[in-house]
């Protein structure tokens, strides 16, 4: 497995985790007081789903872990499931820009349809996205806040 992806590819996912899945991070230009608050007021309208991926060697999406009482919990998804496809669009690398539209239409209350393989068989499952639970907000704006705002570590650390 190459990269964890933290509770954030709970599948707000495609907006939020095709970067986290790159490894991309890039400097937020907005002063963090301004962004966390923009960050928390979009996140605040998308909907969750409630899973934990990793990344295979092969470049699929493998569900590492499903949250208790999550909407994917309810809509049955277990820990190896492989993602195929978010409403119809498949997980390709040429289908990123598409995923990452698709994933804007994720709202609370939506249900939305991944296919997915397993144990060999693939099969539809429909979930309806929930609210992100505040803990997984703070943990994702937090992520957020150092990796996109703090400076990078310096090579040598000065004793004080």
């Amino acid at each position: 497995m190459k990269r964890p992806i933290p509770v954030a590819a709970a599948l707000l996912f495609l907006a939020a985790a095709v970067p986290a899945i790159a490894g991309a991070y890039k400097k937020c230009d907005q002063p963090a007081e301004a962004c966390v608050k923009a960050y928390a007021e979009k996140l605040h309208n998308r909907g969750w789903v409630g899973i934990e991926m990793d990344t295979n060697e092969d470049g699929t999406m493998l569900i590492v872990r499903v949250v208790p009482d999550s909407p994917a919990e309810a809509a049955g998804f277990e820990a190896g499931d492989v993602l195929a496809s978010f409403n119809g669009v498949a997980y390709k690398e040429e289908n990123k820009q598409a995923l990452q539209e698709a994933s804007k239409t994720m709202q609370p209350g939506k249900t939305v349809t991944y296919a997915i393989v397993r144990n060999g068989s693939r099969m539809d499952l429909e979930v309806e996205l929930g609210s992100i639970p505040e803990t997984v907000m703070a943990q994702w704006i937090g992520q957020h806040m150092l990796m996109a705002h703090l400076d990078e570590p310096e090579d040598e650390v000065s004793e004080g």
